[in-house]
């Protein structure tokens, strides 16, 4: 009998996965400033960083998570940081997860909702969703150059960050 209710719970998770809209890939933040990579995580979705438009410092360093609240954190790189994670199917798309912002150092509720083929709306929420900060990402072209990827990142005048 445990098994028999184990294998409905199992097979309602992955039912309610199938039912959500797709929303993993490669996507371009609004800003334009990075791109998150929205993949699998088990029965949820997670995002790691895996594109910056900035991705080196004034001294030829890879960014690093410097707003972090946590003190412990600030000197770990940006490109492939988990920055979304826990997001399960629920509403009209996902949610339930988190999101975390570099640029203020804090982790916020996430939802995520299909805008078309191309675009998701993801919106940053504490408490309250319809009091939250919704952004427009749009799929990032197949020929973005990872910085995830990249064996050595090289400075150039066109992407010092100042």
């Amino acid at each position: 009998m445990r098994n028999l209710i184990a294998g409905l719970l199992t097979l309602g998770l992955v039912t309610a996965a199938c039912a959500a809209p797709d929303v993993t890939g490669v996507w371009m933040t609004e800003d334009g400033e990075g791109a998150v990579e929205i993949a699998p995580c088990g029965d949820r979705l997670c995002g790691r960083i895996v594109w910056l438009k900035s991705p080196l410092d004034a001294h030829a360093q890879p960014v690093r998570d410097e707003n972090n609240a946590d003190l412990t954190l600030r000197d770990r790189p940006l490109c492939g940081m988990e920055v979304m994670s826990g997001v399960a199917p629920g509403g009209d798309g996902w949610e339930g997860g988190w999101i975390y912002d570099p640029e203020a150092g804090a982790r916020y509720s996430v939802a995520i909702t299909p805008d078309g083929a191309d675009a998701i709306v993801v919106t940053g929420f504490i408490g309250i969703k319809a009091f939250g900060r919704a952004l427009h990402w749009h799929r990032a072209a197949a020929t973005l150059q990872r910085c995830d990827a990249a064996p050595t990142l090289k400075a150039s005048a066109g992407n010092k960050r100042s």
